[in-house]
């Protein structure tokens, strides 16, 4: 009787879990674009997953440098340039490969909530291809 009553009750939740209407996600999401100077970029971003990140400071000599991660793979920033809210950088991979990154820094509103961040462009992303994204300051 105990497996019978424990067997319905699984019925019954699943059934009851399977009529639930969820409510359709929304997101309020928009960016406005933010010109900065040197000393504003710096600071730590998270990128859209773990294997993402972009670290920018200042150099003695009061120039921009930084890393990068992008799919885990480590380059070091090179002739970064800042012209109003456009970033680029040249990217010096640890495999020996080089890529200009570029984007632009922002303000991303999403859902009330305001963060300051890098939108990149064409971020290799596995099993998306190149994306757009946003690297969030923390």
């Amino acid at each position: 009787m105990r497996k019978l009553a424990a067997v319905l009750l699984v019925i019954v939740a699943s059934v009851a879990y399977a009529e639930k209407v969820k409510a359709p996600k929304s997101k309020a999401k928009s960016f406005e674009a933010v010109a900065v100077q040197s000393t504003a970029a710096v600071g730590s971003y998270r990128g859209p997953a773990e294997s993402y990140g972009l670290v920018l400071e200042v150099a003695p000599n009061g120039l921009l440098r930084g890393n990068y991660v992008e799919m885990g793979r480590v380059a070091v920033l090179n002739a970064i340039q800042i012209r109003g809210a456009a970033f680029t950088a040249q990217a010096s991979f640890d495999d020996g490969s080089l890529r200009v990154i570029s984007g632009s820094f922002a303000n991303r509103t999403l859902n009330g909530a305001r963060a300051f961040g890098l939108r990149m462009h064409d971020v290799p992303v596995e099993g998306l291809g190149a994306v757009d994204t946003f690297f969030e300051r923390f």
